[in-house]
């Protein structure tokens, strides 16, 4: 009797990180906050109410573009930037893992995605992304976000005091390493925010000066598709005439860079409960008038 043929083994499928992506075809709405800490925004403390302020603050999203469904989500700072050295001489601290863990289980029971917000301080940056990197490496929903105003890689201002500059070859790196992930780890595509709450120095005179720019040289940031670089416009208002200025900054900042440096792959929004309520906090109607429509928006107090 012949044996059988020996059938070729089924090739396993490779894996795809754009399953299950939220971006570009969800819209984020997330609560900021640094816990405890009430200033900073509406998550600084978890609670029943703070979801159910969030769950309506997304519908009133939702139901103006039903085409991008919402996903809520926190912005979380884990690495909060101090006005004093501290024991470890980095002008930040993290935030204790106990609360984080507290901040996760709350994101994994409730369906949110939750970013952890990196300020650095003088923390060396690489080596504060990689103290973060595991939880976004273990949790589906978890992603990160970085905020240039508070880093200082030159050891060269304090964070409250003075103004940041910072270089691309400074986030590159970050972008790179949240990239990996997913083929890494087999989780869907990450998310990675990058506030912007001042100028970049493309084209001026003074590229470097703090003063003028906030990220020296944002053309030359990476353009990598295996992770959805957001620039999120943190532009703060509460005086006459914020809402054009917002608008314009989001115009320049997002659409404008967009379009001259092909760079980064999506707009974000940043509005303020209390600090702009004096002069009306723009409404999901005027945020989404804008474009391109920001795919995340965030709210602080």
């Amino acid at each position: 009797m012949a044996p059988k043929p020996t059938l070729p083994p089924t090739p396993t499928p490779a894996f795809n990180p754009n399953l299950n992506a939220i971006l570009p075809t969800h819209r984020i709405v997330a609560f900021y906050a640094v816990p405890g800490a009430y200033a900073t925004g509406p998550a600084y403390q978890l609670s029943d109410a703070m979801l159910a302020h969030l769950k309506a603050q997304g519908a009133a999203y939702q139901q103006i573009d039903p085409a991008h469904p919402v996903q809520l989500g926190i912005d979380l700072v884990v690495s909060i930037p101090d006005g004093s050295p501290g024991p470890a001489h980095t002008y930040s601290h993290h935030l204790d893992p106990a609360t984080l863990q507290q901040y996760i289980d709350f994101c994994q029971r409730n369906h949110l995605l939750l970013f952890l917000d990196l300020n650095f301080g003088w923390a060396p940056v690489m080596s504060e992304v990689n103290f973060f990197l595991p939880y976004l490496e273990k949790y589906t929903f978890v992603h990160m976000a970085i905020d240039p105003e508070w880093m200082f890689p030159l050891h060269n201002g304090i964070p409250g005091v003075n103004l940041s500059n910072v270089h691309a070859a400074d986030l590159n790196p970050i972008i790179k390493a949240v990239a990996a992930i997913p083929m890494k780890y087999h989780v869907p595509r990450k998310i990675l925010i990058i506030h912007q709450y001042r100028p970049s120095g493309d084209g001026t005179a003074t590229p470097n000066d703090a003063g003028h720019a906030e990220i020296a040289d944002k053309r030359n940031l990476t353009l990598d598709p295996r992770v959805d670089t957001v620039i999120h416009v943190d532009s703060v208002g509460g005086y006459p005439g914020d809402h054009g200025d917002k608008v314009r900054q989001y115009h320049q900042w997002v659409h404008d860079d967009l379009q001259a440096y092909h760079n980064f792959d999506y707009g974000g929004f940043k509005l303020f409960y209390n600090i702009e309520a004096k002069t009306g906090v723009m409404t999901p109607a005027e945020v989404l008038a804008m474009q391109p429509a920001p795919l995340i928006v965030t709210y602080g107090n």
